[in-house]
Formats: structure tokens, C-alpha cells, sequence
């Protein structure tokens, strides 16, 4: 699968009189300065391999990569959110990676503000299957569901991640995937932020019905599932 990434960019306002007009323009002078200067190291660290190395491993908190995976991007606004993806397809010629072959993992914190928290929680649940949920909540992914194979709680070394599982397809910026994926709620204590992934891979028998296909390994299989994050450390504080 070839994808190709997209940038998207970010703005803000003010009030009356002279002397609050000048003010104003500082504010826009230092607001566009230091989000020039945050675009150029982004478009630097995406040219740097090592560098981009190096900040997809703070995101997700953790001194190595999964095996077979690759740093494909992290983004990171400071106080408003972080998200990192790996992908399983090799560096360019010029290091940098686009898109997915069969497996991928995206990882997305934000600031919780205000929005509804349950309505998600729901989603998880099995009691909405509106999944305009997830874009609500800022994950810019279309999950085109061809049949549910589960979901769940997993308890971690020091949280608890709601997870559903299925299969069908992705569409996102970056390209589309298709197999199974598993969509991932962290629930870190204590926390202010809202933390989510989704890891995907392929189906091994795409044509066995969910009661008989054999999911072991993939981000279906909940052993598998604890393993993998079991490389993350996602309620670090960053």
C-alpha cells in the first residue's frame, strides 16, 4: 500500500484599543515566530532519520522499536498533543517512509478538553457503532468495519486499555490499509490527557469466518496485543 503524507496547519484572536492593538500584533509576530520555528525542526527531524528516530521514541516512551518497525513520523505541539506512527515499510534512498506494506501502528494524545468522554466509551462498548465518534475525538481515521472479531479490557503493568477489534479497513492521510486492526483506548490514572492508538496488520485467512480463523499474533489476539504495547511506556509523561 503507497500513501503519501499531508501537512495540515493552525491559528488564533484578540480585543479593542490602541495599546491592546499592539499587543495583538506582538502576540501574531511571536505566535507566527515560534510556529516557524516549530514547522522548519519538524521538516527537519522528517529529513533526519535519527532525529526522527529519536522523537517517535520519546513520544511513545521506550528505547527501542518493535520488530519490523519503522519511525515514520511524530508530531508533537507543545501542551496540545503528540502522535507518532510506525510503519513496517523500509527507509528511501533519502531515509524517509511513505505509507504502510501490511502493518502499521499510529499513537495519538490530546489535551481532554472538556469533550464527551462517554460517548467513546460507549463506541468501545458495543453500544454505538457510530464511529463519527472517532473524528470527534481528533482520530482523523476511517474504520470501515467488514465484521467485528472482539473486544476487551487488558490490564498493563500500570493501566488499562479498552480495545475492539475487527476486521476491514483503514483510510487516513496516509494511506489505506486492510486486514485486521485493532483500535486501542489507554486509560492511564490520574491523567488529564486523552491517549488512543490503533495497530494493524494483516488478515491470515481473510475468507474463515471470525468463530473459526485463527488470530493469534495479530492485533486481534490479546496476547499479542499486551506484548506489543508491552514495548511502550503510553502514560509517561512527556
Amino acid at each position: 500500500m503507497n500513501g503519501k503524507p499531508k501537512t495540515s496547519p493552525w491559528v488564533y484572536v484578540g480585543i479593542g484599543c490602541t495599546a491592546v492593538v499592539v499587543l495583538i500584533v506582538a502576540g501574531v509576530a511571536s505566535v507566527s515566530f515560534f510556529g516557524y520555528r516549530w514547522a522548519k525542526r519538524m521538516e527537519a527531524d522528517m529529513k533526519d532519520p535519527a532525529a526522527r528516530e529519536s522523537r517517535v521514541k520519546q513520544v511513545l516512551g521506550c528505547q527501542s522499536l518493535p520488530e519490523g518497525y519503522h519511525p515514520m513520523v511524530s508530531v508533537s505541539i507543545p501542551f496540545v498533543m503528540e502522535m507518532a506512527m510506525l510503519s513496517d515499510r523500509d527507509p528511501d534512498d533519502e531515509g524517509r517512509i511513505h505509507g504502510f506494506e501490511k502493518r502499521g501502528f499510529l499513537y495519538f494524545q490530546f489535551l481532554n478538553m472538556g469533550s464527551n468522554e462517554q460517548e467513546l466509551r460507549d463506541y468501545f462498548e458495543g453500544k454505538t457503532q457510530d464511529d463519527s465518534v472517532l473524528r470527534r475525538h481528533h482520530i482523523n481515521v476511517h474504520m470501515r468495519s467488514r465484521e467485528q472479531i472482539k473486544r476487551g479490557v487488558i490490564d498493563m503493568e500500570d493501566h488499562r486499555v479498552m480495545y475492539l477489534a475487527q476486521r476491514g479497513h483503514l483510510d487516513m492521510a496516509e494511506g489505506r490499509a486492510e486486514g485486521v486492526s485493532s483500535l486501542l483506548l489507554i486509560d492511564c490514572p490520574q491523567d488529564s490527557r486523552r491517549r488512543m492508538a490503533i495497530w494493524f496488520g494483516p488478515d491470515p485467512d481473510s475468507k474463515a469466518p471470525v468463530a473459526k480463523a485463527d488470530f493469534s499474533g495479530t492485533p486481534a489476539d490479546e496476547a499479542a496485543i499486551r506484548g506489543f504495547l508491552g514495548h511502550f511506556q503510553l502514560c509517561h509523561k512527556s
